[in-house]
């Protein structure tokens, strides 16, 4: 019985190690940035869902204003980058400062991933992304 407990412990802690490991991870001269993926529930709208969410850190001794870059390529295959989003404005961290995404409040750190099956037993839609890398327009 101990060994199940502690094989069924072993798992979950497995699991969640690799729920937050880095898809990708990278820096330049002033910023550090990681690359993850999460997942959003909507129980009461059906809406299930894995997105890439960006943590970036100032590593610079001044501030830093950028656009972040997605690089991705869609369901086609078609390579494609989140430049065209212009509603986003450029952000700007102090020194040493850090910031993450979130898919309700800091959309452009973002990108979606794919649906996945919701309470109706179907995903909303098969569109989904493929991250390929990150860069900062300054």
């Amino acid at each position: 019985m101990q060994k199940l407990i502690l094989l069924s412990i072993s798992t979950l802690f497995t699991i969640a190690m690799f729920a937050q490991q880095s898809v990708y991870s990278g820096s330049d001269d002033k910023l550090k940035y990681n690359v993850k993926v999460e997942q959003l529930t909507d129980k009461v709208n059906d809406i299930f869902l894995e997105y890439y969410v960006l943590y970036i850190k100032n590593t610079s001794n001044s501030d830093v204003t950028f656009k972040p870059v997605f690089n991705y390529k869609d369901e086609n295959g078609v390579l494609k980058n989140s430049l065209s989003h212009d509603q986003f404005e450029p952000i700007t961290l102090k020194p040493g400062e850090s910031i993450k995404g979130d898919y309700r409040s800091k959309r452009e750190l973002t990108l979606f991933k794919e649906f996945l099956i919701g309470n109706s037993g179907q995903k909303a839609s098969d569109a989904q992304f493929k991250f390929e890398s990150i860069s900062t327009k300054y």
